[in-house]
């Protein structure tokens, strides 16, 4: 499912993927800290800047801190009422009636192997809008009565799409034989069905008393992510970083956007590194970088990814409860 961590698609070579996707390998990243101005490069050997070796490029960006992107070190180891139809859905979800929702827009977002990533918002209308309250919840929609259901995270914050009220946006992967792609075809107009917004969403609540975020974001599961950090949900949090990873650039979404979030970014290309974002991780446990009673987690992305994050944040003492997923 997109975006939806169960544990959704990540990027190797792409994202998060819907239930109806086949499964693939994919993780990648960046960091950013604030600045102001024209982007420019800053030598390794800069004052004030700590040198990591070729492995990583440190660009200054406007209204960023500070852009990492990561390369692979040499010793890594490999706007109507809707009617509502009343059919219980049977998909292992709590029973829902079924809605009619309005494509308002759709456009290319980013490539990816094989297709691409279409920024699509859903004119769902108030009622359903307002009912979206947590970064992090996905909705489940499908084209026919009979098609079966692409489940797929909100990419836009709680009450802040730029569609406008009543809408959603979305992030989802166009992948040849999925009701996902089919989604991705449909013209502006077009309508779909959809349920309620369904799942927990990112629950901070357990960390509360944590000062430091790090994020980790695979292929389209940045649309949870995205929806996270343009919320506010994370304002006074002493520091907030962004682990991105993506094929390539051009795979990569909302990839302007990003620099005006409130956050560092560490970028990992995983055509360019051969590494993904758990490499960058390693990397910042074995340099210092990360402060493990101070710092919580958020992630979305391919099964893999999650696990090996998971399981290096645990062996370097940050503790399971302090890991947050969207599912």
């Amino acid at each position: 499912m997109d975006g939806v961590s169960a544990f959704p698609r990540a990027e190797r070579r792409d994202q998060p993927r819907n239930l109806d996707t086949p499964r693939r390998a994919s993780s990648s990243s960046s960091s950013s800290s604030s600045s102001t101005g024209n982007t420019r490069a800053i030598p390794m050997h800069a004052p004030g800047v700590a040198a990591r070796g070729a492995s990583t490029l440190l660009r200054a960006r406007a209204n960023v801190r500070l852009e990492r992107v990561f390369r692979s070190p040499t010793h890594l180891v490999p706007a109507r009422r809707r009617r509502a139809y009343h059919i219980p859905a049977r998909a292992g979800w709590n029973d829902f009636a079924w809605s009619r929702a309005t494509i308002a827009s759709n456009e290319r977002a980013a490539s990816t192997e094989g297709g691409e990533l279409r920024s699509i918002a859903l004119d769902v209308g108030a009622d359903a809008a307002a009912a979206y309250a947590v970064p992090g919840q996905f909705i489940q929609i499908r084209t026919s009565e009979e098609g079966k259901p692409a489940f797929i995270a909100v990419a836009s914050a709680p009450g802040k799409s730029a569609a406008g009220a009543g809408t959603l946006e979305l992030l989802v992967k166009a992948q040849p034989g999925t009701t996902a792609s089919d989604i991705c075809a449909l013209a502006v107009g077009a309508e779909v069905e959809t349920s309620p917004v369904m799942g927990k969403g990112f629950d901070l609540s357990a960390v509360s008393d944590r000062s430091r975020a790090i994020l980790f974001a695979t292929g389209s599961g940045i649309s949870p992510v995205r929806a996270l950090l343009v919320s506010g949900a994370l304002a006074g949090k002493e520091r907030v970083t962004l682990y991105y990873g993506t094929r390539d650039v051009e795979a990569t979404a909302f990839a302007e956007e990003s620099a005006t979030w409130p956050c560092e970014i560490v970028r990992v290309y995983s055509d360019e590194s051969g590494a993904h974002v758990q490499d960058a991780l390693r990397e910042d446990i074995a340099s210092g970088k990360i402060d493990v009673d101070a710092t919580f987690a958020v992630l979305c992305g391919q099964k893999e990814m999650a696990e090996d994050v998971i399981a290096l944040l645990g062996d370097a003492g940050v503790p399971k409860d302090a890991m947050v997923m969207n599912f």
